[in-house]
C-alpha cells in the first residue's frame, strides 16, 4: 500500500484534544511517582550490590557496562521491563492497584 500525503498536512499531527487535559494531570504525577520510586530502588540495589562485591575485590562496573544477556536472562529482563511499562501505563490510566 503506497504511503499517501494528507489532504492537509497542517492538520495531521492536530489531534482532537489537547495531548494532556488538566484531569491527566493527576496520573501524570502517579506515573512520574511510581517511575520515579522504581528507578530509586533498582539505583539503590545496583550501587549496594557494586559496593559490596567491590569490598570483595570483585570490581564489575565496567564489566557491567559491556554484559550481553544470553537467552534466558534476557526473557528475565524483557519481564521485568514489561512489568514496569505496566506499571506506569496504569498509573496513567488511573487503573493501578491501589
Amino acid at each position: 500500500m503506497p504511503i499517501t500525503t494528507p489532504a492537509n498536512p497542517r492538520a495531521y499531527n492536530r489531534p482532537d484534544r489537547a495531548t494532556l487535559v488538566d484531569a491527566d494531570v493527576g496520573r501524570v504525577g502517579a506515573a512520574v511517582l511510581a517511575l520515579t520510586r522504581e528507578l530509586w530502588v533498582l539505583t539503590d540495589r545496583m550501587l549496594v550490590l557494586e559496593e559490596i562485591l567491590g569490598q570483595s575485590g570483585i570490581d564489575v562496573a565496567a564489566q557491567i557496562e559491556s554484559f550481553q544477556p544470553g537467552p534466558e536472562l534476557q526473557a528475565r529482563l524483557d519481564t521485568k521491563g514489561k512489568q514496569l511499562v505496566e506499571t506506569i501505563v496504569a498509573a496513567l490510566a488511573g487503573t493501578e492497584a491501589e
